[in-house]
């Protein structure tokens, strides 16, 4: 257990908590799980005053220093609402037709993100807008293109400026889920493209920024064309991860799944089982974003995992490396 320990598993999860201010039960919770990064939502953002204490706390308090990120893309996710106001809209970058206000838009969002100690923004979303206004898939006014040079035109604007600022960006939801036509907060969806159009257009824009990407989030979404037609999210294949994004792209970064507490993980049945299962396909780092409980859990998942050996040692370290590579890129400079 003492080698376990050392080898600081928490840090392979990235956990979500209630509340502006620290309290004891939460800090009970990081202490305990020691996770690699705490992800920030509405719910812990009150005051500016506040939320840069939360921040400072965070990188100060804690034996392990864990990275702190939200998810902070335009008008409809904002979750600086409180402090910042109403944020521009995607049609309000785009409606005049200069690529350099996309990425004054990306700055202006790191400069607001590094004075509360953010060090990630889960942004932007590389999804294509593939649907119409009736499909209720949770994309609606947050797809930066419908084809694949649209998104890299735009969306890479605002990842080139967010980065300007010392904000690691992390584009999401590979291989893409712009064809979904359910939600994966409630249920699983299945995306019927054929293999060889996902890879002309939805996978383009991160085949094309592919060598300075440093981290990506993988969604729920399940393609037949890739997987085979037993129903498994993306986040926990290893044909998506490992075969597609590591090996046939070339990826070397960080490889974050979607919430796991989502309603697409739930269908697949055992959490403990999903979480163990999204680490072997190939993640890096599991977001558990909501409940203590399911943080514990699945903590306890991957130590056991890893004691049974049905983690390998081998499979840690490596992924531990990738940690340890974007912490040095990211965060080794600030305070």
């Amino acid at each position: 257990m003492a080698y376990l320990q050392h080898t600081h598993v928490g840090q392979h999860l990235f956990i979500g908590f209630t509340g502006a201010e620290l309290t004891t039960d939460t800090h009970r919770l990081l202490n305990t799980v020691q996770p690699g990064g705490v992800v920030l939502f509405a719910r812990n953002i009150d005051t500016a005053t506040e939320l840069r204490t939360l921040g400072r706390t965070l990188r100060t308090e804690f034996s392990y220093r864990p990275l702190v990120a939200i998810d902070q893309e335009h008008n409809r996710v904002n979750r600086l609402r409180n402090i910042i106001g109403e944020m521009q809209t995607i049609p309000d970058v785009k409606k005049q037709g200069n690529v350099e206000l996309a990425e004054d838009f990306g700055r202006t969002t790191g400069r607001w993100l590094h004075q509360f100690c953010i060090d990630i923004d889960f942004a932007p979303v590389f999804d294509l807008e593939l649907f119409d206004a009736n499909t209720d898939n949770a994309l609606r006014e947050r797809c930066w293109g419908k084809t694949a040079d649209e998104v890299l035109h735009w969306a890479g604007a605002f990842l080139e400026g967010l980065e300007r600022e010392g904000i690691a960006a992390c584009p999401k939801h590979f291989p893409g889920l712009g064809g979904a036509m359910l939600d994966s907060h409630e249920k699983l969806p299945t995306i019927l493209r054929s293999r060889e159009t996902m890879l002309a257009e939805d996978i383009v824009p991160y085949a094309r920024l592919m060598r300075r990407l440093t981290a990506i989030m993988v969604g729920h979404g399940h393609y037949p064309a890739f997987d085979g037609e037993k129903p498994r999210p993306a986040s926990l294949s290893p044909i998506i991860i490992t075969d597609l994004l590591r090996k046939q792209l070339g990826f070397t970064g960080l490889v974050l799944t979607d919430d796991m507490e989502m309603g697409a993980i739930s269908e697949m049945g055992s959490f403990e089982d999903a979480a163990v299962e999204a680490f072997q396909a190939g993640a890096d780092m599991l977001l558990v974003c909501h409940t203590a409980e399911k943080a514990h859990t699945a903590h306890e998942a991957l130590t056991k995992a890893v004691e049974s050996g049905r983690i390998s040692f081998e499979r840690l370290f490596e992924s531990q490396q990738r940690i340890q590579q974007f912490r040095d890129e990211w965060i080794a400079h600030k305070v």
